[in-house]
């Protein structure tokens, strides 16, 4: 029989044991926990509600009130269902190739992993409660509007739903709500994109350069990769948008400017009156290094009066590598920076260690705030660090 200290002792460990398994299914759960609600968001993530005063919306009744369209609720089969949970893809894909002009019917519509391909010469109109919803999926890759290879579209008020909160997969960063390569004259108004795996908006080559892509009004919010890539085109205009609470996987940007490779383009590039909000990384990025190769490349970027509010950076200034082989060419062009705002920072402006192949930036007019007052401290710290790495800023 066991005395009463050896009892005690037992006792004790006993308790220990017992604290230790508590513990560690503690940890484990909140592990797991973790796991589960951080799927596709960026760790310590805060998201913020956009004001709607800051979202613009486009006039575009004149415009629509003179086109015939065909509605799209024709295709559909008898007795569908108006609340999104039916894939109605190839139904509605069969009236888009089959008419130039087409309105989506006005109720929200599941469309499957291989979203709809819109044609040249062609004009999209959602109505006030159209709306298409990506069925969730593992893809890597998905573009719930695809615009490839095509010339002379319109869309009208597209309001799309990415799967990111139904995301069944884990790897990837490529599903985009609007795809557009190697397309001419292409006109998106007031565009509402949420939830994305990869960006709202993706601009860039399948075989050339786009030409003359206009994107005016609207919001990108909560989109996993960025709002809006620009890995190559030539006249690309964006305007008058708003793109908040991009995270999850880097760059996590509210406009992300960023070759691939020193085959793509980027002539006349325009940003007008672009307002990022509460992007985890950067409201705008500008990352030039993979434009850099054999070819001479001429860049032309202005970016006009652009506001960021609560991003972890205003504006991001890539740089390029330390050396280079001697037959690599640096960068030509300007890239201009007029007039931004840049609130409520972690960091207003961050810079590369290197400029040597890039072309030259010029920022006029840099206005830094905090609170919403007029922050000096900070103001002459980033033009003095600008400064010191021989950029032009005032």
């Amino acid at each position: 029989m066991p005395n009463k200290s050896e009892t005690h002792y037992s006792f004790s460990i006993t308790k220990l044991n017992l604290r230790f398994m508590r513990r560690l299914i503690v940890i484990l759960f909140l592990i797991i926990f973790t796991a589960c609600v951080g799927q596709g968001s960026k760790k310590n993530f805060s998201f913020k509600k956009i004001n709607k005063s800051k979202i613009v919306t486009i006039p575009v009744l004149n415009q629509v009130s003179k086109i015939k369209f065909v509605d799209l609720v024709s295709y559909l089969p008898k007795n569908y269902l108006k609340d999104g949970s039916v894939d109605y893809s190839n139904y509605i894909q069969k009236g888009i190739n089959e008419n130039d002009n087409v309105a989506m019917p006005d109720f929200p519509v599941l469309i499957g992993g291989t979203g709809l391909t819109l044609k040249s010469n062609s004009v999209l109109y959602f109505k006030s409660k159209s709306k298409l919803i990506l069925e969730k999926n593992s893809l890597t890759n998905y573009e719930i509007l695809k615009i490839h290879n095509t010339k002379n579209v319109t869309i009208y008020n597209p309001k799309l739903s990415g799967d990111r909160q139904k995301h069944t997969g884990t790897k990837g960063e490529w599903g985009m709500g609007i795809s557009i390569k190697s397309s001419e004259n292409i006109n998106i108004f007031n565009p509402i994109i949420e939830n994305c795996w990869g960006d709202a908006i993706y601009i860039g080559n399948d075989k050339t350069a786009p030409e003359d892509i206009n994107i005016s009004g609207g919001l990108l919010n909560n989109n996993r990769r960025n709002g809006i890539s620009i890995v190559s085109g030539t006249k690309i205009n964006v305007s008058d948008i708003a793109i908040s609470n991009t995270n999850g996987t880097l760059p996590m940007s509210g406009i992300d400017i960023e070759p691939n490779n020193n085959n793509n383009t980027l002539e006349d590039i325009n940003l007008k009156n672009v307002y990022t909000f509460n992007n985890a990384e950067n409201g705008i990025a500008v990352i030039l290094i993979y434009l850099i190769g054999e070819k001479e490349k001429n860049v032309s970027i202005n970016i006009n009066s652009h506001v960021d509010e609560d991003s972890k950076r205003g504006f991001l200034m890539g740089g390029n590598k330390l050396e280079y082989s001697e037959n690599i060419k640096p960068l030509k062009g300007a890239v201009y920076v007029n007039n931004p705002t840049w609130k409520n920072n972690a960091t207003t402006l961050l810079l590369s260690s290197d400029f040597k192949y890039i072309p030259k930036y010029i920022y006029k007019n840099v206005k830094v705030m905090t609170n919403n007052k007029i922050d000096s401290r900070k103001s002459d710290e980033t033009k003095s660090m600008a400064r010191k790495r021989n950029i032009q800023i005032d």
